[in-house]
């Protein structure tokens, strides 16, 4: 793809919602950051951060109850928005007069305030991405991880009481992205915002997009060990940052640095390779590649290096924030398989990888300052982990190669998540007359868009074509009933004969958003099924 057509692709693709949550998520990661692990000149706050790990596990437990109870709504969800939006901002707060009286007075306070906001503010955009499509979903977080680093390169190198006060306003930033991006994606409604329906939550719901030859059992089987070896990564994270009396493990601002720069390098590599170039992604190379930074950090506990406890917290930092992206990635996914709220499997698997690692620090804390030897060492604890890198490894590996890549899969399918894919097929120029063939088929444009082609009867990108552009009926509907060019497009191929899920991957949505859209066009058009609506095109 040349240079001009990637930039016209990531225009069109990450118009003004998605740029707003692009920049959302970061700042929401880059507030996760500078209160909650103190990513500035430590790798947390020690055992601070493992009991407000406990509390926010707390809330999670109780979130699930309610959700349980009472499901997913419009009033719930505001709940979380605006409880991680105060709750945050209260912390941020306790933290700026701790600076500015150069006290730490608050210091436990502000970290159990803010780890219970960090729960709104985590599911807040766990709403926004489970209606992404895999690769969509890809770019935010990744994207957004990436960002929040960069920022946080930034803000480690300002005047503490600037930085502080910067911070105060984060969640409110992030919260305003979330608003615009939901009402400016327009997920299915006027007003920004339409609940996914209960059918396409259920785990019965007719099988739709389950991909062929794979049943659910073994599916199944491939989650439960996915989950395993994520408990377990957590937990091993939570033995090496606080090896070996479960204390805080301070990093100078040097390492800091590049500890950012290189999470940064790597997501960056990483969206290009699998996004820009469209070469696919499978997880379990990046697996592999955090437990190398485990399996490395270990090795500098055994050490003798005067400076190998530092080095040691670096790599370990790094593979606690890369993990970041694989957590999430693999919530959104669950939560399409299983056809749950992300909410739900958020729960599940977050609440679950954050109390492993708060156990693994205090069980180091409980047993690590007793099998201290007068070398400094802890030959016990180091076996320990060693053997559980070496078993969350190979289980999570095992798992992912099985499962392979693709949508519902453990990554991108090469190809299937390219730029050239992503781009909305009937966003880009209105259709015109197509030329046809001797046999009365469409002939396709020699190189028309960034795919060059397009499958007979649909919209060409890039000055392509599609039949009937002199007397367009959808068009004619669209203007009649105030459609956007989105649910013009939907429309389109609804009139074509096209599946949901056909519909889903041509206009890179998910099944879900189309199906809202899909209410949303029988809506405005007044109609009350397909048939109505091909007969209004009539």
């Amino acid at each position: 793809m040349r240079r001009p057509d990637v930039l016209e692709a990531f225009r069109r693709l990450f118009g003004p919602g998605f740029s707003l949550a692009f920049f959302g998520i970061g700042l929401y990661r880059l507030w996760y950051q500078f209160n909650f692990y103190n990513l500035h000149f430590s790798a947390d706050m020690g055992l601070v951060t493992a009991g407000a790990n406990i509390a926010r596990v707390t809330v999670i437990a109780l979130m699930v109850f309610a959700l349980a109870r009472r499901g997913s709504n419009r009033a719930s969800r505001a709940i979380f928005v605006w409880s991680g939006f105060v709750l945050m901002t209260l912390s941020g707060l306790l933290y700026l007069i701790d600076v500015f009286f150069g006290s730490d007075n608050f210091e436990v306070l502000r970290a159990v305030v803010g780890g219970i906001g960090l729960v709104g503010g985590e599911v807040m955009w766990l709403f926004f991405l489970e209606r992404a499509t895999p690769a969509r979903c890809f770019f935010y977080v990744g994207g957004g991880l990436a960002l929040s680093c960069a920022l946080s390169l930034v803000m480690g190198y300002l005047n503490p009481e600037v930085a502080a006060m910067v911070n105060l306003f984060v969640p409110a930033l992030s919260v305003f992205a979330y608003w615009r991006a939901m009402h400016l994606e327009q997920w299915g409604d006027d007003d920004g915002w339409q609940a996914m329906p209960r059918e396409a939550l259920s785990g019965a719901s007719r099988g739709e997009g389950v991909a062929k030859g794979r049943g659910r059992l073994g599916w199944g089987r491939q989650l439960t060990a996915v989950v395993a070896a994520c408990f377990l990564f957590a937990f091993l994270l939570g033995m090496a940052l606080g090896y070996p009396d479960g204390r805080l493990r301070e990093m100078s601002q040097g390492v800091r640095s590049a500890h950012q720069v290189l999470v940064v390098l790597v997501v960056v590599a990483t969206i290009w390779w699998a996004l820009v170039r469209g070469r696919g992604f499978d997880f379990s190379a990046y697996w592999m590649f955090q437990n190398v930074l485990m399996m490395v950090s270990v090795c500098l506990l055994m050490s003798k290096w005067s400076g190998a406890h530092e080095a040691s917290t670096f790599f370990a930092t790094n593979a606690m924030t890369c993990f970041y992206l694989p957590l999430v990635y693999f919530i959104c996914q669950m939560a399409r398989e299983l056809r749950q709220p992300a909410a739900l499997v958020y729960a599940v698997v977050y609440g679950g990888a954050l109390l492993c690692m708060a156990v693994g620090r205090l069980a180091v804390h409980v047993v690590g300052p007793a099998m201290v030897l007068d070398s400094g060492h802890n030959l016990t604890l180091l076996v320990a982990m060693a053997v559980v890198v070496l078993v969350e490894c190979t289980l999570g590996l095992a798992a992912m190669r099985m499962g392979g890549v693709g949508s519902l899969g453990w990554g991108l399918a090469r190809g299937d998540a390219s730029l050239s894919v992503l781009v909305p097929v009937a966003e880009v120029a209105p259709a015109r007359e197509c030329p046809t063939g001797d046999d009365g088929a469409e002939a396709p444009v020699a190189g028309s868009g960034l795919l060059g082609k397009a499958p007979a009867g649909e919209p060409m990108r890039d000055g392509g074509c599609s039949r009937g552009a002199g007397d367009d009926p959808v068009a004619a509907l669209a203007d009649a009933y105030g459609l956007t060019e989105t649910e013009a497009a939907i429309v389109r191929l609804i009139a074509q004969g096209r599946s949901r899920s056909y519909i889903a991957q041509a206009l890179s949505y998910s099944e879900n958003t189309i199906r809202n859209y899909t209410r949303t066009v029988y809506r405005k058009a007044a109609v009350h099924s397909k048939q109505e609506l091909l007969d209004k095109l009539e």
